[in-house]
């Protein structure tokens, strides 16, 4: 399967904004450096890993990596 980045980014923006979320929130409950998540939401991160994704989906989407890749 491949990943549309520049689209994953673009929800991860749009459902981080829904829950009020900076970045630097999204990254701390996420456990994530800033600066991956701050490449993966500007589309920059072409191969981003499962652990990431499923790190974020757990804070915008209780988990559903469906959500984020739609």
């Amino acid at each position: 399967m491949t990943i549309d980045v520049q689209k994953l980014g673009q929800n991860i923006k749009k459902l981080r904004g829904e829950k009020k979320l900076s970045q630097d929130d999204l990254a701390r409950q996420g456990n994530l450096k800033f600066s991956n998540l701050a490449k993966l939401e500007g589309g920059f991160n072409v191969n981003p890993t499962i652990s990431t994704l499923i790190a974020v989906a757990q804070v915008l989407t209780n988990g559903s990596i469906d959500k984020l890749l739609k």
